[in-house]
Order: structure tokens, then C-alpha cells, then sequence
């Protein structure tokens, strides 16, 4: 079939290897339903991912031994495949119950938290550090003119006579006068480097401050722009949509096909639904003795009742992550399956469920009690294309679609 919708994204389970205790061992299969193959034996494995609930039991003759073992009576082996029991069927009745991982809409993000994240994502400040103003120089001392006593030795002071007093007072002062006459050179350069250096730091400080305003002006024009585009960008909703559904856990690997209407104020997403063939068959028991775990084919309307259930809240599920991931007024969710056509023998997709979800009317939900809503009572409460009898079998449909008369 070719896709309605321009964004897709699947969940793929896939294998995963886990270390534990230092042992590795394989996992093969879905997250919800897959064989471990390890030193210690080998496991099937039922789970729901996102519940916390999961069943795991050893498939090879060494946990097939214990059984036979237990002739008589034993209460806590009784207890042990009680509470194997109760873990299976709760992850049973949690596949029908999927609408229970819903999300409330109102917890969701608002329009403004929404616009400050795409802004900030469009926002370049202005990272160029002002220009350091230079800092004043320090000048070297002036030397101190030397007096008559500089120079002289001990004897001297004794023995020096009227010309020697003389050649050395005028050495002494041709140094000073030269030492002088280089310091305050240098001062002077220094003063002079200063001045240059000032003088460019001004103009630069200047370009600075003109190129930083110029900046604002631009981002404060590009911000206005960014604000005008933003409940039109359907590449941002629909990449932030997309971010959320990659990371969701599903009890099966799943497809998923979206669109983004921004002018309608709505999402559109189909889902690939599981078959009935998919869906648990049994329910499972003690046998009488305490002994061993045993299995009782569902009857089928029960299991067409779970499947129903199934996929009424796979539906309510991604209307309810849809309006929690973006603030949008309304959701349409369609969901199809995979059927052999009497037309022409060939698998194709058929549409079974097609379904209006608004924000005002979700609102009605009592999602902290959200185990008592019966899916598919709640979904007769919106406008949805269906087509199941009283005994929970499905139709084809023609689901909504953006130019069948959608308000």
C-alpha cells in the first residue's frame, strides 16, 4: 500500500544480548514476547514493555523434570505457579488494556512552552567578546641624582684628592643624565603605545557595540519571523512527534505513517494494528494438584472482545501521545490490518478504524482512573468510522482523510 501520510517511523524490537553476572545469553524475539538462550537454560519470555509485567518460564527438560518430580502435593510449588499464573494473565490482560499507558493531554506541553523551545532552537546570541581596554602603562622610576659621597670607597674618603673627586663626580653625573635620559624615553614610549593602544581599543570598542546592536536588530527581526513561521513549521511538529513515537514502547514491532496539518490544528496518523491471530488465544490455570501450570483456549468471542479492547485503545493511546507531545486541538487516528482480498487473493491493507480525537472532548476522561474506561464504549463517544457487529468483528472501512469533508 502506498502511504498517506509523509512521515514514518517503526518500531523494531529486534535482539538484543544481555550480561548478567558475567553470563551473556541471547534474546531473540520482540520486547514483548522473545526466547533467551543462556548457559543456564533456555526461557520463553512474555512481556509487556512500558508495564512492568512480564512472565518468564524454561522451556528445556530440566525445569520439565521438577514437574515430574512432584507426585505429591507440594503448597509451595502451588504458590510459586500461582504467582507464575497471576504475572501471565496480568501481562494478557494488559495487551487488551493498552489504553492504560495513555497519556494525559492536559500534562502535556503548552503553546507557549512550545514557541520558547523553537525559539531558543532559531536563536544565535551574540557571542563576540567586547574588546579588553587596555590597561594603563607603569612607568619606570626616574633614577635619583647621585650625591658626592656615591662612588666613594673607604679610603677614599681619606686619600681622595680635588681631581679624582672631580673625574668622579662627572662620571657620575654623565651616567645619571644617561640613565635619566633613558628612562624617561622609555616612559615615553610607553605613554605613547598606551595612546595607540587606547585610541584602537576605542574604535574597536566602538565597531563592537555597532556590530552588537546590529545583531539585536537582526535577531529581534529574525525572532518576529521565527514567531510569524512558528504555528506553521509542520517540519518542526512533525520531527518532535516523530522524536516521541521512536522512543515509545509497543508490545510489537509497529509502523506508524503521520502528518502534520498545522492549519487544521491536527494531527493525522495511521497505525499498522496486530490480527487477531496475534493476540493471545489462551488463559492459564493450577491444575487441581497444585502441580503444573495449564492452558484453556479462550473462547472466540472473548478473544474477539481483547482484540477489540486491543486496538480500540491502540488508538486512544496515540491520540492521547499526540496531544501530549503538541499542543494541537485535534488528532485523527486510523488504523489498519493486513487481510487476503477476496478480490484478488493477495495480502492487502484494510482500514477497520478511523477516529476523531479532540482535545476538549479528551479532556472528559478521568485518566487517573483510567483503568475503568472501556475503550471501546469510550470511542463510540467521538466521531469514529467503524464497522463491528456485537460480537466484535470488524469490517473494511474508508478511513477520514484530509479532503473528506474534515472539520
Amino acid at each position: 500500500m502506498g502511504f498517506r501520510f509523509r512521515k514514518t517511523i517503526n518500531i523494531i524490537p529486534g535482539v538484543r544480548l544481555n550480561l548478567s553476572n558475567g553470563a551473556p545469553s541471547l534474546s531473540v524475539g520482540p520486547r514483548g514476547a522473545s526466547v533467551s538462550i543462556g548457559s543456564r537454560g533456555t526461557y520463553a519470555n512474555l512481556g509487556l514493555p512500558g508495564t512492568g509485567l512480564s512472565y518468564r518460564t524454561r522451556l528445556d527438560s530440566s525445569a520439565r523434570s521438577r514437574t515430574a518430580r512432584s507426585a505429591q502435593p507440594d503448597p509451595s510449588l502451588r504458590l510459586e505457579l500461582e504467582q507464575e499464573v497471576d504475572a501471565l494473565m496480568s501481562v494478557v490482560s494488559s495487551i487488551a488494556n493498552i489504553h492504560e499507558l495513555t497519556p494525559d493531554p492536559r500534562l502535556g506541553i503548552s503553546w507557549s512552552e512550545l514557541e520558547t523551545e523553537y525559539l531558543a532552537s532559531r536563536q544565535k546570541p551574540w557571542l563576540v567578546p567586547a574588546p579588553v581596554r587596555p590597561a594603563k602603562p607603569e612607568l619606570m622610576p626616574l633614577p635619583e641624582q647621585p650625591d658626592e659621597r656615591t662612588g666613594v670607597g673607604f679610603f677614599g674618603k681619606w686619600f681622595e684628592s680635588d681631581a679624582a673627586r672631580a673625574e668622579r663626580l662627572e662620571e657620575l653625573r654623565n651616567q645619571w643624565q644617561q640613565t635619566l635620559a633613558d628612562t624617561e624615553r622609555e616612559n615615553t614610549l610607553r605613554q605613547h603605545r598606551y595612546q595607540q593602544q587606547r585610541t584602537a581599543w576605542a574604535e574597536q570598542y566602538a565597531n563592537w557595540q555597532f556590530e552588537a546592536k546590529e545583531h539585536e536588530s537582526r535577531l529581534i527581526a529574525s525572532q518576529a519571523e521565527a514567531r510569524d513561521q512558528f504555528r506553521r513549521d509542520s517540519a518542526f511538529f512533525e520531527s518532535r512527534l516523530g522524536e516521541v513515537l521512536a522512543q515509545t514502547e509497543w508490545p510489537r514491532e509497529t509502523l506508524v505513517t503521520f502528518e502534520v496539518k498545522p492549519e487544521q490544528s491536527t494531527v493525522w496518523l495511521d497505525v499498522d494494528l496486530p490480527e487477531i491471530e496475534d493476540m493471545p488465544d489462551k488463559t492459564y490455570g493450577v491444575n487441581a494438584r497444585g502441580t503444573e501450570i495449564t492452558e484453556k483456549a479462550m473462547t472466540q468471542k472473548a478473544q474477539r472482545e481483547n482484540y477489540a479492547r486491543h486496538v480500540h485503545g491502540c488508538l486512544l493511546r496515540l491520540a492521547g501521545i499526540a496531544l501530549h507531545t503538541l499542543p494541537f486541538d485535534s488528532v485523527v487516528v486510523s488504523g489498519f490490518t493486513q487481510r487476503i482480498s477476496k478480490r484478488t487473493g493477495y495480502l492487502e491493507d484494510e482500514y477497520i478504524l478511523s477516529c476523531k480525537f479532540s482535545r476538549a472532548q479528551m479532556a472528559s476522561i478521568n485518566f487517573a482512573g483510567i483503568e475503568h474506561v472501556d475503550p471501546v464504549e469510550a470511542l463510540g463517544d467521538y466521531p469514529v468510522i467503524r464497522k463491528m457487529s456485537t460480537t466484535f468483528i470488524f469490517q473494511a472501512i474508508e478511513p477520514l482523510f484530509f479532503d473528506a469533508g474534515f472539520n
